[in-house]
């Protein structure tokens, strides 16, 4: 779905401070965005306008890719439902916490027109490869 998905700086910190077993704060809280001029950049903090729904825990798993390594995707996934408002979602965020907290991952991708009540389940696959 995405156009373009990358891991931010901090996001990337957070990927070897896990896999260093220094903190347990990891990123699975999805945020969507209403505006993606600038197309998702490794610099990134937040999203460049995000939604007044509020983020939604996501459910992570380990899945395997394909690629012949075990255990290679770290999967979040989670469902956000459009409320006050019909609007365009254009960008997707994973963060560390329900408010405020890191952005570790920031998608954009073509325009998803919602309308109040409709939801979008994320699925956001990051496949660690060699």
């Amino acid at each position: 779905m995405a156009d373009l998905a990358v891991w931010t700086n901090v996001g990337l910190a957070k990927v070897t401070d896990l896999l260093a077993s220094i903190s347990v704060i990891t990123p699975h809280w999805i945020g969507w965005g209403v505006l993606a001029a600038a197309a998702a950049d490794p610099l990134d903090t937040v999203l460049e306008s995000e939604g007044a729904e509020a983020r939604t825990v996501g459910t992570v798993s380990q899945q395997t890719s394909g690629g012949g390594v075990t255990n290679d995707t770290y999967r979040v996934v989670g469902l956000i439902t459009c409320a006050g408002s019909d609007k365009t979602i254009k960008e997707v965020g994973l963060f560390s916490a329900l408010t405020n907290g890191t952005l570790s991952m920031r998608g954009t991708f073509s325009d998803i027109n919602v309308s109040v009540g409709d939801t979008i389940t994320f699925t956001i696959n990051n496949v660690f490869t060699r």
